[in-house]
């Protein structure tokens, strides 16, 4: 007897198995909707308590009419308000069983603002609603949407039930670790994996772009402040080789730091579409100076770091200002205010930087052209828009050199590279002669073997325009940096790259780098800057307006070099 109360007991005390009810239920007085949820009060599943009611009546069940849940399928059930819009995700069988396994750190996308929207779940929290004897939780979601989806200054945490979701895919952490695996091969593999590292991999290509690179979990990994360079990298490395030969020259100061930019972060991007925080954190550790660990900077102070202070390779730049060169890796641009000027185009605002200035000149045409825009600090801006020009005509701006004999110093017909260079009478180190001097001088006969070549007259010379093309552009606002980048040839080849779009934990690979295609940014800058000039800002999407109206610097390329990788 006793034996048989306590087994009362706890059938009592067992949680009671939940329902749903797929079909409208009259029962007594009681109109039960489909979409209402339960839970049976028998084993024989005949009679059960509607949950949804205020009144949680007892009712009598047709089994065709109701559906058996879990409890874990049920609370995400119950957490939505809506009776139909119940019934329509447990119709969707596939979404469904989706968002019943749905963990932490899983991608998603939702309904926002009446669009779609990528986030990552950062937390599955449960309401708690007592119903007699028996208890049943809400499950609601929390999701922190990516940067870029919304037009907000900062990324907004979204409460949401289960009917937002539209899609789940697999967790970003199982992801980046997979990610992380594919640079890690078994034992099996390690002979062919070594020998494809000899090759360093080419940077990617426009018909591999959407494939290899766009999507959560790609891109370079950002950690602790790491915007400003992680930005750099990807927009001068991905898609371009305009800087690869400082990845393999013999006559850098810091080999080490060099293995470490070629092989632990350049060729990881271009082989696998992704790097690891740690790998940067490597290269952020050997900047000889300790605030590259951990404080926020700018572009230009890594660059300088690097390019000059660590590797110290051959500046980018040779400018020259009242006759003396000026060597340096990056070009502010600096004008005075004019109010005329809305909306002004890089090209105008580097032929009036270079006005400002007397006898400023590139004293060659620079193969990469990293310029800053006229602004101060991250919060001042000169310009509420600037229009990147997608060519930069710097035929003005550079030296044009006097063609002069060495020996007569009369003007010259032929130049000469055999010849050993005189650095008083040259202005470089090839000699240049007249037509008499060059007769003279090789008809000796140690000179005689020589094979000048006639200069292009100054008329000839003026007929051929030198022209960059843009490669990325680095934006900043509320102190992070993401870049936009040209991956082909293509009007429509640009990417927008964020690499802490979402956060999936606080250590070291908690991070969730990003790269999205935006190809409106290619129809914007095939406009005029007339056509430009007239837009709607307030109507442009907030991709395009974060492009235009946060603009921090420019990267230019010589069009070889995109033919090379294009």
């Amino acid at each position: 007897m006793a034996a048989g109360a306590a087994a009362m007991t706890s059938m009592n005390s067992a949680p009671r198995r939940p329902f749903i009810v797929l079909r409208e239920l009259i029962t007594g007085k009681h109109k039960i909707a489909p979409g209402s949820i339960g839970v049976f009060l028998d084993n024989d599943q005949t009679r059960g308590r509607i949950l949804d009611l205020p009144s949680r009546p007892e009712v009598s069940l047709r089994k065709n009419a109701v559906h058996s849940l879990g409890r874990r399928d049920s609370s995400f059930l119950y957490g939505i308000g809506s009776l139909p819009r119940r019934l329509n995700l447990f119709s969707n069988e596939k979404l469904f069983a989706s968002v019943c396994r749905l963990q932490i750190n899983d991608v998603v996308r939702v309904r926002y603002q009446g669009c779609a929207a990528v986030g990552v779940v950062t937390t599955i929290w449960e309401l708690s609603s007592k119903s007699g004897t028996c208890e049943l939780t809400k499950l609601l979601i929390e999701v922190q949407l990516l940067d870029g989806e919304c037009s907000e200054n900062t990324t907004p945490q979204l409460k949401i039930d289960a009917s937002e979701i539209l899609t789940v895919s697999s967790s970003v952490q199982r992801h980046l670790q997979c990610r992380d695996n594919e640079n890690r091969p078994d034992e099996k593999d390690i002979h062919s994996v070594l020998e494809d590292n000899f090759k360093d991999p080419p940077p990617i290509r426009e018909c591999d772009a959407l494939v290899k690179i766009i999507g959560q979990c790609n891109g370079i990994q950002g950690h602790y402040n790491s915007c400003y360079l992680d930005t750099t990298l990807f927009s001068l490395f991905t898609f371009s080789s305009v800087l690869d030969y400082i990845l393999r020259s013999p006559d850098v100061c810091d080999a080490k730091v060099q293995r470490i930019l070629r092989e632990d972060i350049v060729n990881p991007l271009r082989r696998t579409g992704f790097v690891h925080a740690e790998n940067v954190m490597k290269l952020r550790k050997l900047l000889r100076c300790d605030s590259f660990v951990k404080e926020e900077k700018d572009p230009e102070e890594f660059l300088s770091a690097l390019l000059h202070e660590v590797l110290a390779v051959e500046p980018l730049l040779k400018i020259r200002c009242n006759g003396k060169i000026q060597e340096s890796n990056i070009y502010q641009i600096i004008v005075e205010k004019d109010g005329t000027l809305k909306v002004p185009s890089v090209q105008t605002l580097m032929e009036r930087s270079f006005q400002s200035y007397e006898a400023l000149k590139f004293d060659q045409v620079p193969s990469c052209l990293i310029l800053q825009m006229p602004r101060y600090g991250k919060k001042y801006k000169m310009f509420p828009y600037i229009f990147p020009s997608l060519e930069l005509d710097v035929t003005n701006m550079l030296y044009i050199r006097s063609h002069v004999c060495c020996l007569c110093l009369s003007p010259a017909d032929y130049e000469c590279v055999q010849c050993v260079a005189d650095p008083l009478t040259t202005d470089g180190h090839i000699r240049q002669f007249c037509q008499f001097c060059e007769r003279q001088v090789h008809s000796h006969k140690p000179m005689s073997d020589h094979k000048p070549t006639m200069l292009a007259t100054h008329t000839g010379a003026s007929t051929a325009r030198h022209k960059l093309e843009l490669l990325g552009v680095l934006c900043i606002k509320t102190n992070h940096f993401v870049s936009f980048v040209k991956y082909g040839p293509g009007k429509n080849s640009w990417v927008f790259f964020n690499s802490m779009s979402g956060k999936i934990g606080t250590g070291i690979g908690g991070n969730v780098p990003t790269v999205r295609a935006c190809p409106q940014i290619g129809d914007y800058l095939s406009m005029s800057e007339e056509e430009f000039g007239a837009i709607d800002f307030t109507k442009m999407d907030p991709l395009s307006k974060r492009f235009f109206s946060d603009i921090y610097m420019c990267i230019y390329q010589s069009p070889e070099s995109t033919r090379q990788c294009f």
